[in-house]
């Protein structure tokens, strides 16, 4: 029997941090195009969307685990093959971010600064979203704005 109402999705792989250090790594499921923007859904979509509580992750061995998203710290992603920062006029700052459990997370963010607004502390207090987008040369990690201890701009 087919389901006429199931929703295709593709699988992205991430490595998910938890609050308390742990590991999990496999896939999350996105679907093609996103709700709020044109492209394709992204991992940060899924963890900013306030619905829903808890995430399935498609773990390598083929389970699937619920994980709460508030237990999250930094989930590890592809980054995006679509760059829209240039057509959105947004510029990057280069940011250190200390999270609670003691690590440091170097990378750039690319937010979208309100006039007379444009200082690091406005930008994470301004935004309504739980995560946050850190771009590194490699890979963009996605972190719990809840879970940041302390934050500074990096020339």
């Amino acid at each position: 029997m087919t389901d006429d109402y199931r929703i295709e999705k593709t699988r992205r792989r991430v490595e998910v941090t938890l609050a308390n250090a742990k590991r999990l790594e496999g896939d999350v499921f996105v679907q093609p195009f996103a709700r709020f923007r044109s492209g394709p859904e992204e991992p940060l979509d899924l963890l900013n969307d306030n619905s829903d509580p808890f995430l399935p992750l498609g773990l390598t061995n083929g389970d699937i685990l619920l994980v709460q998203k508030s237990q999250i710290a930094v989930v590890g992603t592809e980054l995006p093959e679509v760059d829209d920062s240039v057509e959105r006029g947004v510029v990057g700052m280069h940011v250190e971010l200390a999270l609670i459990d003691g690590s440091t997370l170097n990378g750039s963010i690319f937010p979208e600064v309100r006039m007379g607004r444009p200082r690091l502390v406005d930008i994470l207090n301004d935004t309504k979203q739980p995560f946050i987008a850190l771009f590194g040369a490699d890979e963009l990690q996605i972190v719990n704005r809840a879970l940041i201890a302390h934050a500074r701009p990096i020339s």
